[in-house]
């Protein structure tokens, strides 16, 4: 992600009247064990009737930048991504410090919490089966 050209993108939207209408993240499983899974993050802004977005991969190591200077209401979104995917948004106008969700898995969507999920499913279809 090149966050200087990303953040002048961001600008442009704010400068022409258009509004921040979503941010969203979803994790990308790895195809195999010795790849490591990435993060899919979205920028969604709406302008009258048209309606644009900004599509980012994200490596688990990588920070990614606040738009809180431009769109104010954005740190509602950027905690949230924080908080469930384990991705570090930096310079957030308001950090929560981890406090916006309260929720039984610590980092509910890292590709770890993922992984589990999926392998004790799979875990319980097979039992399941076995029974029947």
């Amino acid at each position: 992600m090149d966050k200087e050209s990303f953040l002048t993108r961001v600008g442009e939207y704010q400068k022409g009247g258009w509004r921040l209408a979503l941010i969203n993240a979803t994790t990308v499983p790895a195809a195999d064990e010795a790849t490591p899974g990435v993060f899919e993050v979205t920028w969604a802004f709406a302008k009258d009737l048209e309606f644009e977005t900004i599509r980012e991969t994200i490596n688990q190591a990588d920070a990614v930048p606040s738009v809180s200077d431009f769109f104010g209401a954005a740190f509602l979104y950027e905690n949230e991504i924080r908080e469930l995917f384990g991705i570090d948004v930096t310079g957030l106008g308001l950090d929560l410090k981890g406090q916006l969700y309260k929720t039984a898995t610590r980092i509910p969507f890292a590709h770890s919490a993922v992984k589990a999920r999926i392998e004790a499913a799979a875990a319980a279809a097979a039992a399941s089966a076995k029974k029947a």
